[in-house]
């Protein structure tokens, strides 16, 4: 699942929220404080990740109602899912402002009355994966995370630490005199290491 968060700046904390809990479960998400550097194209970026995604969610509130941006996303995701019936559109409503009538036909939820927590939102849109599909899913992302973030030709392939979690990662190289090989070396604070040659 690659998820598009479409908010309007006034929701951005549930936003947020939710972009968290669901990257907690592994899966992928297009958040535009995540996704959009400085100096990058909003409405490039917007336009990439609404391509790219295949959950459309849509957090709805009167602010958003409000918003062309939000708007905008709307009309195009609803023309998007005229081609593609695989495209899901889950509403998220936050008070009681009526849904566009062509979003409103999706299932979505109603957590205004606060009966249903967003981490119950995430769980009924992800399915209840069991805690193997999560750690592959997250295992998954970080190696797409890792494989974006480290520089050519790097020998180890690690981001963070994998005892800890740091990112205050060492990295060296050392020749063996006897044998006149190279050898990587990598490590962390909390005493994890590991080399290779």
């Amino acid at each position: 699942m690659r998820a598009f968060i479409s908010h309007n700046k006034a929701d951005k904390l549930l936003a947020r929220t939710l972009a968290t809990l669901l990257t907690e479960q592994g899966e992928s998400v297009w958040f535009d404080e995540w996704d959009i550097k400085p100096g990058e194209s909003l409405t490039g970026g917007i336009e990439e990740g609404l391509d790219g995604s295949d959950v459309f969610v849509l957090v709805w509130s009167e602010s958003a109602q409000k918003s062309n941006w939000v708007g905008t996303e709307v009309r195009a995701t609803v023309r998007r899912r005229v081609d593609d019936h695989g495209l899901r559109i889950i509403p998220i409503m936050l008070d009681a402002t009526p849904l566009p009538r062509l979003v409103a036909d999706y299932r979505g939820f109603d957590i205004s009355d606060g009966a249903m927590s967003l981490d119950d939102v995430v769980s009924e849109m992800i399915g209840h994966p069991r805690d193997v599909q999560i750690a592959q899913k997250l295992q998954a992302r970080l190696q797409q995370l890792t494989a974006a973030n480290l520089g050519e030709g790097d020998p180890f392939g690690v981001l963070i630490c994998p005892s800890c979690g740091s990112d205050k990662l060492n990295r060296s190289s050392t020749i063996d005199p006897d044998r006149d090989e190279m050898y990587y070396l990598i490590g962390c604070e909390c005493g994890w290491g590991d080399w290779t040659q």
